[in-house]
């Protein structure tokens, strides 16, 4: 015996109207209103993890001219100046992609929070004597907000995790093709475990 569902005392019109064919679409469709913002994500997330990169290398050149016969002070002052403006460019990029992941966050949990208070204002009366009111509390409250944290800090570190595993993997080759070894050994254990949380989200 299927339970037929139950009418609703009138209808509401939605600004924004989900893909509810699953969950992970229902996000994804909620997440592309935004898509400047992702787009603010997905560049800062890139550039701070090149930039993360910028340090050793320098640091490292700094090291082999200090060890070299005559140290060149003109060349240590201009690999200070590129390590100092390519760390104030990544913190300023850093500041953009928690931002803007932040924003994104607290936009979409606003937009979800309407989205269920409209459902529940369309539910008939049958329907809101028969739910509990604190499971509809909980819902309104909790559910909404866990949300907001898949996204910040959720997607924000996952998307720049990933970006800072490319950066081992593209430089430490260049230096010695044994580097590889360990990043491709973390990467695989990285996406397994990230599939998993995922998952969990």
């Amino acid at each position: 015996m299927t339970a037929t569902p139950l009418p609703a005392e009138f209808t509401l019109a939605r600004s924004h109207n989900a893909d509810r064919s699953s969950p992970a679409r229902w996000v994804v469709s909620h997440a592309l209103r935004y898509w400047p913002i992702l787009l603010l994500i997905v560049i800062g997330a890139f550039g701070n993890g090149a930039l993360a990169g910028v340090v050793p290398r320098y640091v490292g050149r700094a090291f082999d001219d200090m060890l070299a016969a005559a140290p060149s002070l003109s060349l240590l002052l201009q690999t200070a100046l590129a390590i100092g403006v390519s760390q104030v460019v990544r913190g300023v990029l850093q500041f953009g992609r928690n931002f803007g992941a932040e924003i994104m966050a607290q936009r979409i949990e606003r937009d979800i929070r309407d989205e269920l208070y409209l459902s529940l204002l369309g539910k008939s009366m049958t329907f809101h004597n028969l739910q509990p009111v604190g499971d509809t509390m909980a819902r309104a409250t909790n559910d909404v907000r866990e949300v907001n944290f898949m996204f910040s800090p959720g997607l924000n570190l996952v998307v720049g995790s990933f970006f800072f595993l490319l950066v081992p993997l593209y430089s430490g080759p260049r230096i010695h093709p044994d580097l590889l070894l360990v990043p491709v050994l973390f990467t695989i254990a990285y996406f397994i475990a990230l599939v998993q949380y995922l998952r969990t989200l």
